[in-house]
């Protein structure tokens, strides 16, 4: 950081300069202060660059791109594209960039580089979803270390370019700090090359150098000699690479040989950050990882969960503290010459010689860091104004001690509503109108921190049941508790709806009825009225529902001397139960076989369809033809419980995940495929031709007219559930042939379909598979792993449980 000098603008529209932060190959970063008082970084185009209408284009681009970066990205709070010099304006946190802190205090500890990398991983598949293509924004200039987290300061290759001039014809050159093999041999950069920059960063972050360039102990990875260029690309359209620049330098050409041809030097990265960053350094992009898996693999439970207080070492704490120290000191001396009048609100070009750029210093430069709330509206008088921006700079002197920079930043100088207004705004979108490929902002959530949970939650109506040790009601529009009830339930508890009034629970004693408006228990049937004397049950388990019919089975013990035992030990049976919860009567009880475990079960018309171990064959020979695991398919009848067919369907077996439509039809995923059969005859209707490549397939769901499946690859398919004719598949982004397959639901509407598994939420459009956006409960888990989403939907919202967290997320 640097006073100003004679060639600095005074005034960028309603922000009063007071310093330079920090030069740029096409932009300079002030410290100003808006007619409120506030706080923040100025980034304004170099002049000598200003003039150039693709530039001016790029940099309106770069600046729109920033408002769908996410929480890692600097927020923008004003721009002006159009002003002589253009800019934008971001919240002011003391920071240093990654180049600063690894040249302060030398490579970083793992922790620290794992926090950094699955961040900007984060931001690269947030930005690749939005845009579709490369992000390019990338550099040891551009990441900015703050307290309260890593942040990215550019949004595309013009923020993040180490030098840039104007081309023939109008046009614009630019040279990138980072090549990738891909463009050393000439082709278009995609979003895979981000993950290679970002690879070539982390092992920069860990060992201080460029792992092409290992022997140059120190190297900045954005020197000149190892600068590269960026190839014309159409998505740059006017935007080019320098004519011949990699050849002009025998350093740089061979700079690139390598980047092209010789493997990295990982050998002084911490050992469990090799594996990763040598994939993210692969030479063929189709081997590079996901950006989602690379944050999943460096911070399982996500970058915020990750981060802890005092993330970064002790001395980039402490020069944190003396840049906010600084601009305090500042900010004092500026109140003291409030005198002075005013310069001019439109800031004059500068000179654009070298000596204007001249005088930061790496250990004080400060840079900004992006707040991820919504903020008050602005102080009303100056005096408040300074308690606040003081209040904001003394908690990062505090973080010397130890202490985070945490709410209080977030909450501070965000608001879009107090901004000052900006040329040529975008149109404003209508609340929770969604932004093409961004994660919706979840409407509420609700955390049950006191709480263990068990069984499944359900929906009744407007009203969210999530049994637990306590049964708890909550408004699935708006995520408030509605009511709390004391509740010993079993780890297979499950709610379901009687009328509109009530609804019945499994607990551990018997079957609970409550009323839905306020919890009040209305009845209750012990399990003892269900069973004869001198019997007990234990883990009582729903089965399925249908009506006002429940099946749930239970294990049945029966003391020594009340039944046919004679040698004095208990008889243990596991039994099936029909209980018609609305006339609150049983229907009948039914002994299970030892084979007959019920892991799946539908009611079809007036029947109970499940399966159970196919009977061995007597014939030696004809044991040895059966499939291992044969299932026996059987049907119960709805009134009696009594047997009414059984047989074997098209060889399926127990790996077999099903589901039953209404009209008969059989859908099972199996040996990496899917087929159909018509349950009473067992004739086979269709095999899906079109076999996943990853493995097994997931649980089949049906709709109306598509029948949805997810692969262990990730894939989601829609087919005709008729013909099984495939109408549309699309991938999640994640976890590439690993795994389990995820879950498929849809929404209430039917316009979307929704994956998810242990990692996000992917949603599809139902028509043509299109992929909308992706949510993840990221730095929500107490650790130990990831635990898998659940999801209910009703109209408008789906509710995303994971762990004991619970979102409304608005859906279509």
């Amino acid at each position: 950081m640097r006073d100003l000098n004679g060639a600095d603008p005074r005034q960028f529209g309603p922000y009063r300069t007071l310093a330079v932060l920090r030069g740029a190959g096409t932009t300079r970063s002030y410290l100003a202060r808006g007619g409120d008082g506030r706080t923040v970084t100025v980034t304004a185009a170099e002049p000598r660059l200003a003039a150039v209408s693709v530039f001016r284009s790029r940099f309106r681009q770069e600046v729109a791109a920033a408002r769908l970066a996410g929480p890692w990205a600097l927020p923008v709070l004003d721009s002006a594209p159009d002003d002589p010099v253009p800019w934008f304006a971001s919240p002011f946190t003391p920071s240093l960039s990654l180049a600063e802190a690894v040249a302060l205090a030398g490579p970083l500890p793992e922790p620290v580089v794992r926090v950094l990398g699955a961040a900007l991983a984060e931001t690269l598949e947030r930005t690749r979803t939005a845009a579709g293509g490369a992000f390019q924004g990338l550099g040891p200039e551009v990441v900015l270390l703050a307290a309260d987290g890593p942040r990215i300061s550019a949004f595309g290759p013009l923020g993040a370019a180490t030098a840039a001039a104007e081309g023939p014809g109008g046009g614009l050159a630019v040279t990138l700090g980072y090549l990738t093999p891909e463009q050393v041999a000439g082709h278009r950069a995609g979003p895979p090359a981000d993950v290679f920059v970002l690879g070539t960063l982390l092992a920069y972050a860990a060992t201080g150098t460029n792992p092409f360039d290992a022997n140059d102990a120190g190297t900045d990875p954005l020197d000149a000699d190892h600068a590269g260029t960026d190839p014309a690309d159409a998505d740059h359209a006017g935007v080019r690479p320098v004519a011949g620049d990699v050849s002009r330098s025998a350093a740089r050409h061979r700079a690139a040989e390598r980047i092209a041809h010789q493997e990295p030097d990982l050998a002084s990265v911490p050992e469990e950050l090799r594996p990763v960053l040598a994939r993210c350094l692969a030479k063929d992009p189709a081997q590079r990882p996901e950006p989602s898996v690379l944050a999943a693999v460096l911070a399982p439970s996500g970058a915020a969960a990750a981060m802890s207080a005092g993330w970064l070492p002790a001395r980039l704490t402490a020069a944190l503290a003396e840049q906010a120290s600084a601009v305090l000191g500042l900010e004092a001396r500026k109140d003291r010459e409030e005198a002075v009048p005013a310069v001019p609100a439109t800031p004059t070009v500068p000179d654009a010689s070298p000596a204007a750029a001249t005088g930061a210093s790496p250990a004080s430069e400060a840079g900004t860091a992006g707040e991820r709330g919504t903020a008050p509206a602005r102080p009303t008088t100056r005096r408040v104004a300074n308690l606040d921006r003081r209040a904001l700079l003394t908690g990062v002197l505090s973080g010397a001690a130890g202490l985070a920079l945490g709410g209080g930043v977030t909450a501070w100088a965000t608001d879009d509503r107090s901004r000052p207004a900006a040329a040529k705004k975008p149109a404003a979108r209508k609340p929770h109108e969604p932004v093409p490929g961004v994660p919706p902002a979840a409407l509420w959530a609700y955390d049950m921190p006191d709480t263990m949970l068990f069984g499944s939650p359900a929906l009744h109506g407007d009203v969210l049941l999530v049994p637990g040790d306590s049964l708890v009601a909550l408004d699935v529009r708006t995520g408030r508790e509605l009511w709390r009830r004391k509740e010993p339930l079993d780890l297979a508890a499950h709610p379901s709806r009687v009328d509109d009034e009530l609804l019945v629970v499994l607990g551990v004693q018997g079957l609970l009825w409550r009323s839905v408006k306020n919890g009040a228990r209305r009845h209750k049937v012990p399990y003892g009225q269900l069973l004869e004397a001198g019997e007990d049950m234990h883990s009582p388990e729903l089965v399925a529902r249908d009506g006002a019919v429940v099946w749930f089975r239970g294990n049945v013990e029966k003391a020594a001397g009340t039944g046919t035992k004679t040698d004095g030990a208990d008889e243990k049976t596991r039994t099936l139960f029909a209980y018609d919860v609305v006339r609150r009567e049983p229907l009948w009880r039914r002994p299970l076989a030892e084979n007959e475990y019920l892991a799946w079960a539908a009611p079809h018309r007036d029947l109970l369809v499940s399966w159970r171990d196919a009977p061995r064959p007597k014939d030696k020979k004809e044991r040895k033809k059966r499939p291992e695991g044969l299932q026996e398919f059987f049907a119960l009848d709805r009134a009696s419980g009594r047997e009414v067919w059984a047989r074997t369907i098209g060889g399926l077996t127990d790996t077999a995940l099903l589901a039953l439509s209404g009209t008969g039809t059989l859908y099972a995923s199996q040996d990496k495929e899917l087929r159909a059969y018509e349950l009473l005859t067992g004739r086979e209707l269709w095999r899906n031709p079109h076999k996943s490549p990853y493995g097994a397939c997931g649980w089949p769901v049906l709709t109306e007219d598509t029948l949805y499946v997810a692969d262990s690859g990730t894939t989601v398919y829609a087919l005709d559930p008729v013909s099984g004719r495939q109408q549309w598949s699309r991938g999640t982004g994640f976890l590439d042939g690993t795994g389990s397959p995820p879950s498929v639901t849809v929404s209430a509407s039917g316009a979307t379909a929704l994956s998810f598994d242990a990692v996000q939420v992917t949603a599809f459009a139902t028509a043509n598979g299109e992929r909308l956006w992706k949510f993840q409960a990221v730095g929500e888990q107490d650790g130990g792993g990831l635990e898998p989403y659940e999801l209910l939907t009703v109209d408008g919202i789906c509710v995303v449980r994971y762990g004991r967290y619970f979102y409304g997320v608005p859906v279509e």
